[in-house]
């Protein structure tokens, strides 16, 4: 199934909606568009799922965790052909075995169906704020799995600079923006990178958000005030 909606509005986020469920598909849609997104097309399988992104180029892409073809390797592929588009995966909160390559093949959520639709379009809203989104309960269940794949180091390793420079990673911030919220050079921020990504064995920005999430970093959706996010 393929879906195209209408033609997008410059001020509001546009979205692409995939699930193996196409009742369930039209219910996400539909929520999003009453919270006054743009759900610009509909997918049930991995394949119209990227026709709909390479032609629309959305803002955000939501994908439940059991459509097929969607996979790291290919996640990696379309984050890479349309770096402006944050791909959200949708799973239930036990299935968090591929938490980790998803982050790190540049994924930017990965909420738990059990979020309300409150929980859920606040999430988003979060997300085209240029936060990472990770539902708490999804947060906390991967902490074995991070724990397992040794790749991260204790949290005192790295310095309180260092662990600023960290959050505003998590935040999607660019090192010019990094290096004007620190007031300091980007050269030293690409140095405070470089020694972050040395002191807790990292390759890229992707898994320092992962680290993010171990360590509590990043914002939890419930806490957020909902009432703020709404206009």
């Amino acid at each position: 199934m393929v879906h195209s909606g209408p033609n997008l509005s410059n001020h509001a986020e546009s979205i692409v909606v995939a699930h193996h469920h196409a009742l369930i598909c039209e219910g996400i849609a539909k929520i999003l568009q009453e919270a006054g997104f743009h759900v610009v097309g509909q997918a049930d399988t991995g394949h119209s799922l990227f026709q709909l992104a390479v032609q629309h180029n959305p803002d955000i892409m939501l994908v439940d965790r059991e459509v097929s073809e969607v996979a790291p390797d290919t996640i990696r592929v379309l984050t890479e052909k349309l770096p402006r588009m944050a791909v959200v995966i949708l799973t239930q909160p036990q299935s968090t075995e591929a938490f980790l390559p998803i982050l790190q093949a540049g994924a930017r959520g990965y909420l738990s169906v059990n979020l309300s639709s409150q929980e859920f379009v606040q999430a988003l809203r979060m997300l085209a704020k240029g936060d990472i989104v990770v539902s708490q309960e999804m947060a906390n269940g991967v902490k074995v799995e991070l724990a397992a794949d040794q790749a991260l180091k204790s949290k005192d390793d790295i310095s309180g600079r260092e662990r600023e420079v960290v959050q505003l990673v998590c935040k999607g911030a660019t090192n010019r923006e990094i290096a004007e919220r620190l007031i300091v050079s980007e050269h030293t921020v690409k140095v405070h990178l470089r020694n972050i990504l040395n002191k807790l064995n990292l390759r890229n920005r992707q898994q320092v958000a992962a680290y993010a999430v171990q360590e509590g970093l990043v914002t939890d959706i419930k806490s957020e005030d909902a009432s703020g996010s709404t206009s």
